[in-house]
């Protein structure tokens, strides 16, 4: 624990509706009993049953999206200390509400708002990192006004939801007619939204339903997601990936390959990259969490697109361990429980090519075909494949949801020469293709 704060009763878990048995959350579950902390788990009535030996506790809360909920199922345990495990990114504001009404610690309070409330890291970051943005309400959404907005932060731009997580609602725009588009759509899309819930963060009321920031498209420099963790006010960098190979649907922009570590970017590159970081971590309040920063880098300047207060999902965790020899999921329980960790990570040699396969239809998903190319090859490290038989996907054209035809299967190459790149990555994109079953 952080120095100064006792140990709770009960850490607390929750689960998300249709994935109670998450292998992740059972995995936390067990390594957190072992050490002798006691769990405090809140499901659905109907999942309850199935969390029994799970946890130490089971506690019945039909939305755990709601601030109200959670604070009414938590309530009758508060005064025995609780804390929860780790803040989510689906339900980082309702945990965030709960805390608040029932006085309960809120790891990193100041650091979480400012990396997941979108207009509070610009506003934090305006004077060192400054950005064109601005947050536009539903009630300011008539042409006259769109007009005028492309006017003041000028073409290209970027429509996002003023906190969310799997690029939902993201959009990209190029032209005037594409910005009353990309907003009248995300607004209509956001209003149907029941998980999102108005927050208020002691300076304000956000509501994420009815407002969008809309930032500059920041056009120049490689595309980084700089991996690492605050400990102690200390950035301790990690890995740097390059999103290298991209595709857009629509008005959305996605990347379909990427590079870890990247070959593009040097050791003395690195060097200035983590000192620029540092210095807007601090402004930004982050502390005793892993990191996973996107932004551009030019060669002399870093330019920060979002920052999540969390390790990087999908592949990361595979990586970190290939590269550098760690647990992350270990070293994630170890900064929540305030343990000190190292901060030297000799690095392995050569790069991971990851290359993305999405869904280009929508359906039922079936099964997978051509992934014994990849397999067989010698560069082969490992692939994920994160649909399952009988998983609908939606239509592309979609603002939520995108994940499930976003994120289908990747597949990670260890190279060692830069030269490799080109024709691995379009023979996995050529032979990887999804099965549908057939309609009616």
């Amino acid at each position: 624990m952080p120095a100064g704060t006792s140990a709770p009763r009960y850490y607390v878990e929750l689960t998300l509706p249709g994935l109670e048995m998450w292998p992740e959350l059972h995995l936390r579950m067990q390594q957190m009993r072992k050490l002798g902390h006691r769990i405090l788990v809140l499901s659905t009535a109907e999942a309850a049953p199935l969390l029994a030996d799970a946890a130490d506790e089971v506690v019945v809360c039909e939305d755990v999206f709601s601030a109200d909920a959670l604070a009414a199922a938590l309530a009758p345990y508060a005064a025995d200390g609780l804390r929860f495990s780790i803040i989510g990114d689906r339900t980082w504001s309702a945990q965030f509400g709960a805390a608040q009404r029932l006085g309960l610690p809120f790891p990193g309070m100041v650091g979480q708002l400012n990396c997941r409330i979108k207009p509070r890291l610009r506003r934090v970051l305006a004077d060192t990192m400054p950005l064109r943005a601005t947050v536009f309400s539903a009630d300011e959404a008539t042409p006259e006004r769109i007009d005028a907005l492309v006017a003041e932060i000028g073409l290209p731009f970027v429509v996002k939801p003023i906190w969310g997580a799997a690029s939902s609602y993201v959009g990209f725009v190029q032209d005037r007619e594409a910005a009353h588009e990309v907003i009248g759509g995300t607004f209509a899309a956001l209003a149907e939204d029941q998980d999102l819930n108005p927050v208020d963060d002691g300076d304000q009321v956000w509501d994420p339903r009815r407002q969008i920031l809309v930032e500059e498209f920041i056009t120049e420099g490689r595309e980084l997601s700089y991996e690492a963790f605050v400990q102690h006010g200390r950035l301790v960098p990690l890995l740097i990936q390059e999103k290298y190979k991209f595709n857009r649907e629509g008005n959305f922009h996605f990347e379909t390959a990427n590079l870890c570590p990247t070959p593009f970017v040097s050791a003395e590159e690195e060097t200035e990259i983590h000192r620029q970081l540092q210095e807007a971590m601090t402004k930004l309040e982050v502390d005793d969490t892993f990191i996973h920063v996107e932004c551009k880098w030019d060669g002399q300047r870093v330019r920060i697109i979002e920052v999540n207060s969390r390790i990087g999902g999908g592949s990361v965790p595979k990586m970190l361990n290939l590269f550098l020899g760690i647990d992350p999921r270990e070293m994630t329980l170890k900064l929540a429980l305030g343990e000190t960790l190292p901060t030297d990570y000799p690095r392995k040699g050569g790069f991971l090519l990851g290359v993305f396969v999405n869904a280009h239809e929508a359906g039922e998903f079936v099964g997978f075909e051509g992934l014994e190319w990849g397999r067989e090859r010698p560069e082969f490290s490992f692939d994920l494949e994160y649909l399952q038989p009988g998983t609908i996907v939606p239509p592309r054209d979609v603002q939520s949801g995108r994940e499930r035809w976003l994120f289908c299967y990747d597949v990670f190459y260890h190279c060692n020469d830069q030269a490799e790149i080109p024709y691995l990555y379009e023979e996995t994109l050529r032979r990887v293709r999804l099965r549908f079953a057939e309609a009616g």
